[in-house]
C-alpha cells in the first residue's frame, strides 16, 4: 500500500491526502570511525580478491606481472592525486600530507620489490606505509563523501596489489 503513495510522491502527485517520507538526499559526513571502517572493508576486499586472484591463476610471466601492477599503481596513483587536489583545495594541510605519504609509498614500491628476495620485511614495507598514509587520511579527513569512497578504492587497490604479489612471493619460496 505504501508503494503506491511512495511512487506517487516522486512523481509530484502531492495531493494524495497521505504523508510520505521524505526522499534520501545522501549522505553529508562521514565521522572518523565510520572512514576507518569504509577504510577497513575496502581493504579487506581488496587482499581478498588479491588472495583468490593469485591462486585461481597462479604464476604470471613476468611481463604480465610488471604491466598489471603498474596499472594498478597508475590507477592508485590517479586517485592519490585527486585526493591531493581536493586537500590542498580545502587547505587540509595535514591530509596532503597523508596523501603525500601514500604517493610516496606507491612510487616506492617497485623498488621495494627488487630486495623482496634478499628481506621478506623489505617486500612488505612499503604496501604498510602506503595503508598507514590512508589510515591517516582517514583520521584526520571531512572533506566529501567521495573521497571516503575514493580512499576504500584506494585501499582495495593497495591490499589487493599486496596480496596478490605476497601470495606469489610466499608461494615461490
Amino acid at each position: 500500500m505504501t508503494v503506491a503513495y511512495d511512487s506517487a510522491a516522486i512523481f509530484g502527485e502531492d495531493d494524495i491526502g497521505v504523508k510520505t517520507r521524505p526522499a534520501y538526499v545522501g549522505r553529508k559526513e562521514f565521522r572518523r570511525l565510520e572512514r576507518i571502517v569504509v577504510l577497513a572493508g575496502g581493504v579487506a576486499g581488496g587482499a581478498t580478491v588479491g588472495f583468490v586472484t593469485e591462486i585461481a591463476i597462479g604464476r604470471p610471466s613476468l611481463t604480465v606481472l610488471i604491466a598489471s601492477g603498474a596499472l594498478f599503481v597508475a590507477f592508485a596513483l590517479y586517485l592519490c592525486s585527486q585526493t591531493l587536489r581536493e586537500s590542498l583545495v580545502r587547505r587540509a594541510r595535514g591530509c596532503a600530507a597523508a596523501t603525500v605519504v601514500h604517493a610516496a609509498a606507491l612510487l616506492a614500491w617497485p623498488l621495494t620489490a627488487l630486495f623482496a628476495p634478499v628481506s621478506p620485511l623489505a617486500f612488505w614495507v612499503t604496501p604498510l606505509i602506503a595503508i598507514s598514509g590512508l589510515v591517516l587520511f582517514a583520521s584526520c579527513s571531512d572533506g566529501p563523501p567521495r573521497a571516503v569512497y575514493r580512499l576504500s578504492l584506494q585501499g582495495a587497490l593497495v591490499a589487493g596489489l599486496a596480496a596478490y604479489q605476497g601470495a606469489l612471493v610466499m608461494m615461490a619460496g
